[in-house]
């Protein structure tokens, strides 16, 4: 969906904007008259005054929504100059063009206005999407596609096999299980005949010093005594723990001992040795490329680094501007990376927010009301970057009083990938009554 033109016509002003199909900028106006614009632009889709009218395009169509201070409110399809106004009608029988999209209309008009308030995180997504943004994006998605590849691979070669990825997470569990076994009572052979000597020793010597009258001296030696029996309890306990481990992890098998599983659950399924060592060449490097991705991103899965690799790497993008700028000046503030990333995948969350709202390539238009206001100028140039990268879908309305925000629009202006709109205001030789459509004093002009 693309917003043309909106006017409003209070009867004493009038106010017109074009937008640009990307991102429009509007400037000079202060807080009262900002928001009270951003609610006309989003009204002018579903309900809307009498006064406020819209062309857009849409599914094809080109369109006029009229709403006159009396009569019928009305749909023109501007291209076949017909009356298409029953085809976005709402359940209240008021023009929705949010309902002709399946959409509902309270909660696509919350999410496609964002406000500075709205910058903040929510939920665990943000928190990954913001941890691994902050890893080195090269190594981080070098990895993620090794993982992958090894992943098909094992996918591959288990159906080949009549082998699954169960069995290798479970092989995965009951080998380590069993090296844990085999490592305690490794250490257990070691330390049981030192530890035992040792109280043997201390035994026979501290009993004989003890009958010979030398108390004393006894106590040493049957201190070494106890010592040594504990130690070799500790180690006995360690692999008696191992050993219940192991059966732990046998107990989802049909397997009563490690040997039998190795028989019964992996050379079954797997009738050549060829087959074996595919598969095992599979699981081996899927084990690598799992420790790999693990070392670099924690307990984020691999599917939700793919889900959301656009927005890794934009927030990413931010957070590298922000450490880039602060190398190269010495008034830039000290901001640090969680809240760069923050603002970053706060603003990206929304973008994406709007565009899950409408099914197929329809993208609601999204109202950005100085939500950049407060912000360090220096953090300013990179989120207004990374939100005309995103605009087109949607197209994005900013609107502003902030002057670095007007500055960098002035720029971008230049090259046609925003529009830049400055109202100017007349007011009545008499004072008018209030009006009923927003802004509050605006018969103005647009420039782009």
């Amino acid at each position: 969906m693309q917003l043309e033109r909106l006017v409003i016509d209070s009867g004493e002003h009038t106010f017109a904007a074009d937008f640009h199909p990307k991102l429009t900028v509007i400037g000079g106006l202060d807080r009262g008259a900002r928001s009270a614009l951003a609610g006309e632009v989003i009204d002018s889709l579903a309900g809307g005054k009498p006064g406020v009218h819209l062309e857009l395009e849409t599914d094809g169509r080109s369109l006029t929504v009229f709403r006159p201070s009396t009569g019928r409110h009305r749909v023109i399809d501007t291209s076949s100059v017909q009356d298409v106004t029953d085809a976005y009608v709402g359940a209240d029988g008021t023009i929705d063009l949010f309902a002709s999209l399946g959409v509902d209309r309270t909660l696509a008009q919350r999410a496609i206005r964002l406000s500075r308030e709205d910058l903040v995180l929510r939920g665990a997504t943000d928190e990954y999407v913001s941890r691994l943004a902050v890893v080195d994006q090269e190594v981080l998605w070098e990895t993620a596609m090794r993982l992958k590849s090894a992943n098909e691979l094992l996918e591959h070669v288990s159906a080949a096999s009549g082998a699954s990825v169960t069995d290798v997470e479970l092989l995965d569990v009951v080998e380590q299980r069993h090296a844990e076994l085999v490592t305690a009572t490794e250490n257990y052979d070691k330390v049981r005949l030192v530890s035992l000597t040792a109280a043997d020793i201390g035994a026979i010597v501290g009993l004989a010093m003890a009958f010979s009258d030398r108390t004393t001296g006894a106590i040493p030696f049957l201190a070494m005594a106890v010592i040594g029996v504990l130690c070799a309890l500790y180690f006995r306990r360690t692999v008696s723990r191992a050993e219940a481990a192991e059966r732990e992890a046998l107990s989802g098998t049909d397997a009563d001992d490690y040997t039998a599983f190795q028989v019964e659950r992996v050379s079954a399924l797997l009738d050549s040795d060829a087959e074996r060592r595919r598969f095992m060449q599979a699981v081996t490097s899927h084990r690598k490329a799992t420790t790999e991705w693990k070392a670099i991103a924690g307990d984020i899965s691999l599917a939700f680094a793919l889900d959301h690799i656009d927005q890794i790497r934009l927030s990413a993008d931010v957070q590298s501007g922000v450490r880039s700028l602060q190398h190269l000046s010495e008034t830039a503030p000290d901001i640090s990376a969680d809240v760069t990333a923050e603002l970053a995948q706060a603003l990206l969350n929304r973008i994406e927010a709007v565009r899950a709202l409408t099914p197929g390539n329809e993208v609601l238009p999204m109202v950005v009301d100085d939500a950049f206001e407060d912000l360090e100028p220096t953090l300013k140039p990179m989120l207004l970057e990374m939100l005309a990268a995103s605009s087109g879908a949607p197209q994005v309305i900013l609107l502003t009083a902030d002057d670095d925000v007007a500055s960098w629009a002035r720029m971008e202006a230049m090259g046609g990938q925003l529009a830049v709109v400055e109202p100017t205001v007349e007011r009545s030789p008499e004072p008018p009554a209030a009006p009923s459509a927003a802004p509050s004093s605006a018969s103005s002009s647009a420039t782009a």
